[in-house]
Order: C-alpha cells, then structure tokens, then sequence
C-alpha cells in the first residue's frame, strides 16, 4: 500500500471514517472488485473496526456482481462492469443486501491491469460509489497511474477519502 508515510496518513483517515461512523450510528460494507476487499483489509487494520464494518463482497466476476448483489447482467451488457451504472447498482446493492439496515456501502470496479484497457476505459480507470439509499448516492471516475499494485492502493484511498467526503456533508 506504499509508504511508511502513505499508510500512517491513511490510517488516519480510516481511524477518522470509523469515529464518523459511530458518531452517526452507520455501519460499512464494501463492495469490491479490483481491489479484492483491500478496501475492507484497510478498514479492518484500524483497532475496534469490527462495530462499524459490517461486511464485504469481492466480486471480480460479472455472475457474482449479479448473484450476489442484484447488478443485472443486461445493465453490465449495456454500460460495462466498469461504469457509472454498475458501480451504483453493486453500493446499492451491497447497501441493501442481506436486508436494510442503517449502512452505507462503498463499490469500486476498475482496470487495475496490466492488460484489460481500451481507449474508452484505458488502465488505471476506476469507478467509486458510496451508496446511502436507493437514491442518495455519489459516484466518481478516476484515472489512475502506475502499476496494478499503485492503481489498486490509490483506489482503496480514494474509497476512504470518498467515504469521508460523503458521511461529512
């Protein structure tokens, strides 16, 4: 994940998103697929985490994002596993799933790479989404650089400070 420096700013940040989260009464989930639950690793790593994050879903396939979150197979068709649409419907999903609760649950799909890229959705693209209901949802695209392991580490810091960002408006 980086640096010595790098991975105590980041602490900070999770340490940060948690005391938000209790402050607010929410619990986390993530929905992941090219940063293969590093987002909830991350989380994870800050003490006392477990009354906050709730669960987490890695789903590289598109049958799991379908299976286990309700992403239809014809919207993935239609817009591409990576994509505004469908990284809304998997936080949504994860929010939703197994049954509401007061939660909130950030998705990531991306092309980590080194291969996968097109002109359209070149490596190191990645689509975020912090999802509070069915309709109170944000969704960003960034463009990473660097290697698999620098696109997959800007993206689990990218989730964190996107969390941040949405439970302090």
């Amino acid at each position: 994940m980086g640096t010595a420096v790098q991975d105590v700013s980041l602490n900070k940040k999770v340490a940060k998103l948690l005391a938000l989260c209790r402050e607010k009464g929410l619990l986390l989930r993530t929905a992941e697929s090219c940063t293969a639950g590093g987002i909830a690793a991350a989380i994870a790593s800050e003490a006392g985490a477990s009354d906050v994050l709730d669960r987490g879903w890695v789903l590289y396939s598109n049958r799991a994002k379908y299976e286990e979150l309700g992403v239809k197979q014809d919207l993935i068709d239609r817009c591409g596993a990576v994509s505004r649409e469908v990284v809304q419907a998997m936080a949504v999903g994860g929010m939703a799933k197994p049954a509401p609760c007061h939660s909130v649950c950030v998705a990531v799909s991306g092309i980590a790479g080194p291969g996968g890229g097109t002109s359209d959705k070149p490596v190191g693209t990645v689509w975020l989404a912090v999802a509070m209901s069915e309709t109170d949802i944000v969704s960003r695209c960034y463009r990473f650089s660097g290697d698999r392991a620098d696109i997959q580490a800007a993206a689990i810091e990218q989730a964190i400070m996107l969390l941040l960002e949405t439970l302090s408006e």
